[in-house]
């Protein structure tokens, strides 16, 4: 199984990275081959409309980190996407990346794979609802099954890790993960 996670916090040593480390290493140890991006070091351009993703080779023309990130979304199985919640909604690089995936829409190359959610909130899963309904529905639109989503309440650095403690519901994601790849 191959497993592409993409952290779209400003902090590489934040919450949302701390899930998404932890998350990568119960999939390891079963066998899964995982990547995991930060995308705060990919620089990311704005969709500019230009509609050229839906002729000839159904990409889009922007030369940015985006071409990386695109790659590494078709290479994987289930692809995991981690991000605060600022203001109710993803941080502004995960906004782009999702703006930005466009010609998925029209060459259905995402089509059937599989995807979670990380959403550490500062008041925890009632912070989460707008973004859970927007991956929601552009799943829907992509053809891309969602798993689940794990929220929790994480404001402070640490938080996951103190809430891990208490019960490792990272693990209990990852065992999702992989009961979906058995079926």
């Amino acid at each position: 199984m191959h497993v592409a996670i993409f952290i779209g916090s400003p902090r590489t040593s934040g919450n949302t990275a701390t899930i998404a480390t932890r998350l990568d290493e119960h999939l390891s140890k079963s066998g899964a081959t995982c990547r995991t991006y930060y995308l705060y070091h990919h620089q990311i351009q704005p969709c500019i409309d230009c509609r050229r993703c839906k002729v000839d080779k159904q990409e889009c023309i922007q030369k940015d980190g985006m071409s990386v990130l695109y790659k590494n979304m078709e290479w994987a199985d289930v692809i995991i996407f981690g991000t605060p919640i600022y203001w109710f909604g993803p941080t502004a690089q995960t906004k782009l990346m999702i703006d930005r995936f466009r010609p998925y829409f029209v060459n259905k190359k995402l089509h059937g794979k599989r995807a979670a959610l990380i959403l550490p909130a500062g008041s925890g899963e009632g912070d989460c609802d707008i973004t859970i309904e927007q991956f929601k529905r552009v799943f829907k639109a992509l053809g891309v099954v969602l798993i689940d989503v794990l929220t929790l309440e994480a404001y402070d650095l640490g938080d996951a890790e103190e809430q891990i403690r208490k019960h490792d519901f990272v693990r209990d994601l990852a065992e999702k993960i992989l009961q979906e790849e058995e079926v």
